[in-house]
C-alpha cells in the first residue's frame, strides 16, 4: 500500500512556468502574423480602390470633354500647334461654342479650379440687348468687347493635378495628370473637332 501512495503523489499534473512562456510566445506569435496579414490586405485594398477611382474618374471626366469638344462649331482658346515649345506652352482651359444646342449661342469651358476639373457653360451679350447672345469676340459699335455671363457652372472631375490642350489642324490634344493618395494617373486623347 505505501508504494501506491508514493506513485500517486509523484504524478502531479500540470505546467511548468516555462511550458506557459513557451505557449504565450507561440500565440503572441501567431496573433501578431495574423494581424500583419491583415494590414497588409487592407492596405492594399485600399492602395487598389484609389487607384481604380482615380482611373474611374479620368475615364468620365475625358469621356464627356471629348464628346462636347467633338461637337464644338469654334474653338475661342488659342491652342499652340505643339506641347513642348516653352515660349507657347499648351493652355490648361478650353473654350469652345457648343455644337450640340445650336438653338443659342453658348460656349463651354473646361478648366482646373485646385484639384476640380470645372464646366461652365457661358454667354456672351452686350448690356444694351441681354438676351441676345454673340460671339465671344463680337465688338459693339464703338469697339468694346462683350460682357459674360456664367449660365451652369459643375465640377465634373476630382483629383487633377495638370490638364494641357494643344492643337494640330482639327485635332485638339489633351493629356491629363491625376493624383490621389500617391497614385497617379497619366492620360492623352485626341479629338476630331468635326465642325472646326
Amino acid at each position: 500500500m505505501l508504494t501506491s501512495k508514493k506513485i500517486l503523489l509523484n504524478n502531479n499534473s500540470g505546467f511548468t512556468l516555462l511550458e506557459v512562456i513557451v505557449s504565450v510566445a507561440i500565440f503572441t506569435l501567431v496573433i501578431l502574423v495574423a494581424y500583419e496579414t491583415y494590414a497588409l490586405g487592407q492596405n492594399i485594398y485600399r492602395r487598389g480602390g484609389d487607384e481604380m477611382e482615380v482611373w474611374q474618374n479620368a475615364r468620365a471626366s475625358l469621356d464627356r470633354l471629348t464628346r462636347e469638344a467633338r461637337q464644338a462649331e469654334s474653338l475661342a482658346t488659342a491652342l499652340p500647334e505643339v506641347n513642348n515649345d516653352p515660349e507657347n506652352p499648351p493652355a490648361n482651359e478650353l473654350q469652345f461654342q457648343d455644337g450640340h444646342d445650336t438653338s443659342r449661342l453658348t460656349y463651354l469651358r473646361y478648366y482646373l479650379d485646385g484639384t476640380d476639373l470645372k464646366w461652365q457653360r457661358i454667354a456672351y451679350y452686350f448690356s444694351v440687348q441681354p438676351d441676345l447672345y454673340v460671339t465671344y469676340d463680337s465688338q459693339d459699335q464703338f469697339g468694346n468687347p462683350p460682357e459674360q455671363t456664367i449660365l451652369e457652372e459643375r465640377i465634373i472631375g476630382e483629383y487633377f493635378s495638370d490638364l494641357d490642350f494643344w492643337r494640330t489642324n482639327n485635332l485638339i490634344n489633351i493629356i491629363v495628370h491625376l493624383t490621389k493618395n500617391g497614385r497617379e494617373v497619366n492620360l492623352m486623347t485626341a479629338v476630331y473637332g468635326r465642325n472646326l
